[in-house]
């Protein structure tokens, strides 16, 4: 039963870091692109709903579930797990996720987050200062996109070798 709620956990969390990320990329983020200092809002708005909390936990979960599930699944032997094609998919994938997310760390998500902060204080702004916290706006959305982009294709690899690792 155990195997059963981790695995469950693992596919769930990932679907949702997937999706949300997908979303982010290919959605949200060309959407800010497109309107501009009226993304101001929406960003306000993500970050009162925790989005900059969510993610890291939904991906720490995915994350954590994962390597249990590879742990158990190896018996405690990595190498020999490894040298299989089911154990290189599912540690190859394993690997392009820690990646996603220490790449997504390090660089999207202090960009994000300053991003949000200077859309929360843009109304209060004195309007010489609006045109620089909009400049930089600019920037980290810029910014925050590319990163996005290779969270997601690092994510997209992790999923289709998690997918076909048990046909292997």
């Amino acid at each position: 039963m155990f195997m059963l709620v981790l695995r469950f956990a693992h596919v769930f969390f990932g679907a949702l870091w997937v999706g949300m990320m997908a979303f982010m990329t290919f959605f949200l983020m060309p959407t800010f692109a497109e309107v501009g200092p009226d993304g101001a809002k929406l960003m306000a708005a993500l970050q009162r709903r925790r989005i900059p909390l969510i993610m890291p936990v939904i991906a720490l979960i995915t994350l954590v579930s994962g390597l249990w599930l590879f742990q158990l699944l190896s018996g405690g032997q990595h190498g020999a797990l490894l040298a299989t094609p089911i154990g290189l998919a599912f540690g190859l994938g394993g690997l392009a996720a820690l990646l996603a997310f220490g790449v997504g760390m390090i660089l999207g998500r202090p960009a994000m987050i300053r991003g949000m902060k200077l859309a929360e204080s843009l109304p209060a702004a004195a309007p010489e200062e609006r045109a620089a916290r909009m400049a930089e706006m600019q920037r980290l959305r810029a910014r925050g996109a590319a990163v996005n982009r290779v969270v997601m294709a690092l994510l997209l690899f992790a999923l289709a070798a998690m997918a076909v690792a048990r046909y292997l």
